[in-house]
């Protein structure tokens, strides 16, 4: 009995305690690659030094971004520049000229205005001396009349008394008419619009006057026009630096917290476009993977709990399996032919030393394919035992 539970023991050493001593702390790595074509400069150099997300690592930078569109930009908006300024001058000389003929059209017609206002007196006062010599020839052929009807007055010379009375009647209308044509006039003149025996116009200066405010409405809308087109070409000038930085220059800016795997580009080397810069660890994604035999990788499932000691050390660390297969996107690829299991552990990214320390290798204990192997192996010494 004691060879039996001694060759037992044997067995159960050999065939109930699986591991796995291809074990190695492994993580996630985010890759950085060149946004576009340039000249790489990296900021952190030391592989394992730490980083923060966000924080500028590295800079690629393109000397030969085509700046031809912003050129041209910025030509156009220097011609708009020179156009806009030229109407600006020409809007205040043409200002300039307007008032100068507005000033001189309103001294002509004030000046009218007075003439007119003295023609105007005159014509009254000639129609209240038609109505006089009206009123003396009324009176004159009255007293003919008489002198007539008594015989102390020839025929002839009441005619003659009638026809200056006649005469006296069309001069009162003569004089009453010029003085109304004269106040027409000057309603008129002093409406701008002059009237005259040749003529019903506007002065020169007042046409002048005129003719500037309409090339006044015309520079101002040329002008609006330029204003409305410099603040397009700004716009367009602005988005053009934007896409031109964009080509010209890319800062490089750690992805995660971790720390620096690997350096493929070094300073001053030339990438291109998608090419891979620089590796940063995730050290929050923190796991072990493990190799596993092809028997023992077809027994293995999802949440089997295992147990990894870490080489050399005392430290051990509880986990479960998370994953079958390999995991291209860690640090450390699985070795070639071999079965890969990814396992997870609370304690371990927890740990200052074996934290993030991804390369550490150690050995992996799959521990219920031991208590299941146990199990099996106490009912069989039983049997043996019952049967003795």
């Amino acid at each position: 009995m004691l060879l039996l539970a001694a060759g037992l023991t044997s067995l159960y050493q050999q065939v109930g305690v699986r591991a796995s001593r291809e074990a190695v702390i492994n993580a996630r790595i985010a890759i950085i690659r060149a946004p576009l074509d340039g000249v790489v400069t990296a900021y952190v150099t030391t592989p394992g030094s730490n980083v923060r997300a966000g924080t500028p690592i590295g800079m690629v930078e393109n000397q030969l971004a085509d700046s031809t569109r912003l050129a041209e930009l910025r030509r156009e908006a220097g011609n708009v520049d020179i156009e806009r300024a030229s109407l600006e001058e020409q809007l205040k000389h043409l200002e300039l000229a307007r008032t100068a003929a507005s000033e001189q059209a309103e001294a002509y017609r004030v000046g009218r205005e007075h003439l007119l206002d003295l023609q105007i007196a005159g014509a009254r006062a000639d129609s209240a001396a038609a109505d006089v010599r009206l009123l003396n020839a009324v009176t004159a052929r009255i007293r003919g009349d008489t002198l007539h009807a008594r015989g102390f007055q020839s025929d002839e010379a009441q005619d003659q008394l009638r026809y200056t009375e006649q005469i006296a009647q069309q001069g009162v209308i003569s004089a009453r008419t010029r003085a109304e044509a004269l106040s027409v006039e000057r309603e008129a003149a002093h409406n701008n619009t002059f009237l005259g025996d040749s003529y019903n116009d506007a002065p020169f200066s007042l046409q002048q006057a005129r003719e500037l405010v309409l090339r006044i409405a015309d520079t101002r809308t040329r002008l609006d026009d330029q204003l409305r087109q410099a603040a397009v070409l700004r716009e367009q000038i602005a988005d053009e630096r934007i896409r031109l930085n964009a080509q010209t220059k890319a800062v490089l800016r750690a992805p995660v917290d971790g720390q620096l795997w690997t350096i493929e580009a070094a300073s001053g080397e030339y990438v291109r476009k998608g090419d891979d810069i620089l590796t940063v660890l995730d050290c929050s994604t923190v796991v072990v993977t493990a190799s596993a035999s092809a028997r023992d990788y077809n027994e293995l499932q999802l949440g089997d709990r295992v147990r990894f000691r870490v080489s050399g050390s005392d430290r051990e660390y509880l986990g479960q399996i998370v994953k079958f297969g390999s995991a291209p996107a860690y640090a450390i690829p699985a070795p070639e032919g071999r079965q890969q299991i990814v396992v997870a552990s609370s304690d371990l990214p927890a740990n200052g030393e074996d934290g993030c320390a991804v390369g550490r290798t150690g050995e992996v204990t799959f521990e219920d394919m031991a208590r299941s192997f146990s199990g099996r192996l106490s009912g069989w010494v039983s049997e043996l035992l019952r049967f003795r």
